[in-house]
């Protein structure tokens, strides 16, 4: 909206409403001079300003130093003075007013009041109001569209609110969402007390106060104390949809009200909140035994997750009706000391055991994402699982539903029950466990190897792989002569049983491996290279300096790669030779070893493979030469970046970056601007990022913009690892993209420019963006840097963060200690035991004291998860 000196005007008043200033607008709209105006109460000039609520507007941008906005459509008008130009509608100026707070250092002085003349406009969204009463179900929609595009046209919307095509009412609703202020927002949450019997009038209302940022909160709280039973209840949905937590009490009042119902439906709106607050008061309602209310208060309890105290759950799992649900919702929790009563529980028949076991197995599996370590929730249950349990877990793995298989396999597995293995193996053949058993199998050592012998005559080459690889695992020489036997299929099995041989490392299927390299399978071929290059024969020199002059193309590829991995000097002279082999595989495979091959024909061999016909091998003479010495690779690789094949210039880019050479800075930002191939530009930008050359930071930002996400990526990656006032200020810039992808590389690669000043930006960005994937990306950003472990110990008190903010502590590892411990002190019950389970991973004696420490938390589940930690470091 346009407004300038024909339809604005300005006045200041004083702490005491007295006028100061009164601009020639002013005088010409309300027909009163400067002279009379200034130096006069606000009041003598609008006499009516207390009885129409505006005089406690003023006050409150005086003492609380907020800006208010008057909208024209509630409060009309500030001054009464007539329209600038003639008007249909109205005989006053309906105007726009804007009330801004003059501050001298920390004390408000006064105000600064601009009014805009918005007669018009409101004419013609009066003409859109009449349009919304129109009987044409098409001319009313239009008017909604129209009206929701405009700023402050909400209160005009509001009345579609209750229109009787719903898609009327869904347009006013986001309308008025969008452009709601609280004035406005307050009259919708008060007009459910009127509506809330209008299901079409109810669902719009509710929409606005789902979606809207205006402040309802206050308003929707008050009309809980209406004596209609109905009313509390949509009330409680509202505060429910609207995610402020400030509710929390008035709701958790709710969950006393006279009307089950209001109960109900306030535990819903709990849950929805997230409210951690009224987790313990939830708990009591699912253990009081009303099904009714207690399977919403699991639900709401699923949905507050971390911060559930886990010992109230416990006694539900002697009800029959909500123990699997509370089975289900123990194992969503970051509490180890529930494994013990868990895994007890496999005792009552009451609980299904496929229950058990996925709450056991995604406690390990949260282990191992979070810590990397899933070990103490196997120890543990192994101590806790009786031979009741086992054996009801058993029976339903052996008759139970495949879905239910892998956590029950898993469960079992941890058992180490020699018979328990037994009937594993006997699962083996199952898709779904198989990685599982193998597990197990490897574990269980010297009988493992028994069980997986018997295994290799079965004739499904599934279990068979999967026994060959769990052989190789455990390195067991006695089965090198039935493994080197399998070497003789075809196809999967041959490839893994050649990789558990490289595995064992046993020298005796040597010529059987020889054997393999003429086979036609490329696989097959290359796991019989990483064999022999494994087991390192005594005769493999001799062998090798024989294979490269092979009438086999495919065995002179394979000799020429066995010979530079070893870099057999006998074999020099042959393989240099192959640099000009007539196959073009073997070609490739010989220039990719001339880095390695110390002879000072190798980098004149390396220039010529950059010429040759084939663009295979001009890609492989490039990725190789990053592993030549600078600066002879230097002109090599420039000329390289030149080349006709994308994959050259590619593998040239990445080498200079390898290189950080720094004197090909101009040449990879001529690539980044110039290059047609997106994976040329990517690795051009990847290798400014390591060279490190602040100069290189404007051509980089200018990627940050670019179309391709991949590419932007890199380049906000790159800013990161540049670093320095600029790259950091296109990273800021970046933070604020639409795009997810975009926001997510910015907040990560902030953290590896490693400024402590970009903490605090982080910290807002892992706490308030709408994407989980930018939040854990910010989280990662400040695991990168020591100076943001401080804040990822704060933001361990955010359930949705915890996760994220505890790995990264993890991987911090003894460096952090002392900020770690520092965790324990926090007044967060739920980052103290996230603190416990840091310290208790990074496993140094000065975190065993750390812990010992928390032992006389005022928490009780604190103090049992030190005590727990404590059990599980003694015995590691």
């Amino acid at each position: 909206m346009s407004t300038d000196e024909h339809t604005l005007g300005m006045f200041t008043i004083d702490g005491d409403l007295v006028v100061h200033a009164w601009d020639e607008w002013l005088e010409r709209a309300t027909g009163i001079a400067a002279a009379d105006a200034t130096g006069r109460p606000l009041n003598e000039l609008v006499l009516d300003l207390e009885a129409r609520g505006l005089h406690a507007r003023l006050t409150r941008v005086l003492t609380d130093g907020v800006v208010e906005v008057l909208a024209p459509a509630l409060h009309h008008y500030l001054i009464p003075c007539p329209p600038s130009a003639p008007s249909r509608r109205f005989d006053l100026m309906q105007q726009r007013v804007t009330i801004a707070p003059v501050s001298e250092g920390e004390h408000i002085v006064g105000a600064v009041i601009t009014i805009e003349d918005v007669t018009a406009r409101r004419e013609r969204e009066r003409d859109l109001a009449e349009m919304l009463d129109s009987p044409d179900e098409h001319a009313r929609l239009h008017a909604a569209q129209v009206l929701a595009a405009e700023d402050e046209a909400a209160p005009t919307l509001a009345i579609a609110l209750g229109d009787q095509s719903w898609r009327v009412r869904k347009t006013a609703a986001a309308g008025v969402a969008a452009h709601a202020d609280t004035d406005l927002v307050t009259a919708v949450a008060l007009a459910l007390r009127t509506e809330h019997r209008d299901p079409g009038a109810l669902n719009s209302t509710l929409q606005v106060l789902g979606l809207t940022h205006a402040d309802a909160t206050g308003v929707l709280v008050d009309l809980l104390r209406s004596e209609d039973a109905d009313l509390r209840i949509y009330v409680a949905l509202a505060l429910g949809e609207r995610g402020d937590r400030s509710a929390t009490p008035a709701l958790s009042a709710l969950l006393d009200d006279p009307d089950v119902n209001v109960r109900y439906h306030a535990i819903e709106a709990l849950g929805k909140l997230r409210a951690a607050a009224a987790a313990l008061r939830l708990a009591q309602i699912a253990a009081a035994g009303d099904p009714f209310l207690a399977f919403a208060a699991l639900d709401a309890l699923a949905r507050i997750g971390d911060e559930v105290p886990a010992a109230a759950l416990l006694p539900l799992l002697r009800d029959p009706l909500l123990a699997e649900p509370a089975v289900d919702l123990l194992g969503s929790l970051d509490d180890l000391t529930v494994v013990a009563p868990l895994a007890k529980a496999l005792d009552e028949e009451h609980i299904p055991p496929p229950a058990v076991a996925r709450a056991l197995a995604s406690l390990f599996e949260r282990e191992e994402q979070v810590y990397g370590d899933g070990t103490p929730v196997a120890d543990e249950a192994r101590r806790a699982v009786s031979a009741v349990g086992a054996g009801r877990l058993l029976a339903a793995l052996e008759g139970g539903r495949e879905e239910e298989a892998p956590a029950l396999a898993r469960v079992l597995s941890w058992l180490g029950d020699p018979q328990l293995t037994q009937a594993l193996t006997r699962q083996i053949a199952r898709p779904s466990v198989a990685g599982v058993v193998a597990d197990a199998l490897v574990r269980a050592g010297a009988d493992g190897v028994e069980r997986l012998l018997t295994l290799l005559d079965t004739d499904n080459d599934a279990v068979i792989a999967t026994a060959v690889a769990a052989l190789g695992r455990i390195g067991a020489p006695r089965a090198v002569p039935p493994l080197t036997r399998l070497l003789e299929q075809e196809g999967e099995v041959a490839i893994v049983a050649a990789g558990a041989l490289a595995h064992i490392g046993d020298r005796r299927p040597f010529e059987e491996l020889i054997g393999m390299l003429r086979r036609p399978d490329a696989a097959v071929r290359q796991a019989a290279v990483g064999a022999l290059n494994a087991i390192g024969h005594p005769d493999m020199a001799a062998r090798a300096a024989v294979l490269l002059d092979d009438p086999d193309p495919h065995v002179r590829e394979a000799a020429v790669q066995i010979a530079g991995y070893f870099g057999y000097p006998a074999c020099t002279p042959a393989l240099l030779e192959r640099c000009h082999d007539p196959d073009e595989r073997v070609r490739r495979a010989a220039v990719a070893q001339l880095p390695f091959v110390e002879d000072a024909r190798a980098l004149p061999m390396l220039a010529a493979a950059l010429g040759d016909a084939t663009p295979a091998v001009r890609a492989a003479a490039a990725r190789a030469l990053a592993h030549a010495p600078l600066p002879d690779a230097l002109p090599l690789l420039l000329s390289a970046l030149a080349d006709s094949d994308r994959w050259t210039r590619y593998y040239a880019a990445q080498a200079l970056g390898r290189h950080q050479a720094g004197a090909a800075e101009q040449a990879l930002a001529r690539v980044i601007e110039e290059d047609q191939a997106v994976p040329v530009r990517l690795a051009a930008v990847e290798a400014l990022g390591r060279i490190g050359e602040r100069g290189a930071v404007a051509t980089i930002a200018r990627q940050a913009a670019a179309d391709n996400t991949e590419l932007a990526g890199a380049a906000l990656h790159a800013l990161g690892a540049i670093g320095g006032p600029e790259a950091r200020r296109a990273l800021h810039a970046a933070l604020g993209a639409r795009d997810t992808a975009r926001r997510a590389a910015a907040a990560e690669a902030l953290g590896h420019s490693g400024d402590p000043a970009d903490i605090p930006l982080l910290r807002q960005v892992a706490e308030g963006d709408r994407a989980s994937e930018v939040r854990a990306a910010a989280v990662a950003g400040l695991g990168a840097t020591d100076a943001g472990a401080p804040a990822l110990v704060t933001l361990a008190a955010d359930p949705a963060l915890r996760q994220a903010a505890v790995a990264a502590l993890v991987a911090g590892g003894e460096r952090w200690i002392e900020t770690v411990a520092g965790g324990l002190r926090h007044p967060s019950a739920a980052v103290r035991r996230a603190m416990v389970e840091v310290l208790a991973r990074i496993r140094r004696p000065t975190a065993s004291a750390q812990v010992r420490a928390a032992l006389a938390d005022s928490d009780p589940a604190v103090r049992a998860a030190a005590e727990a930690a404590l059990q599980r470091m003694a015995q590691q």
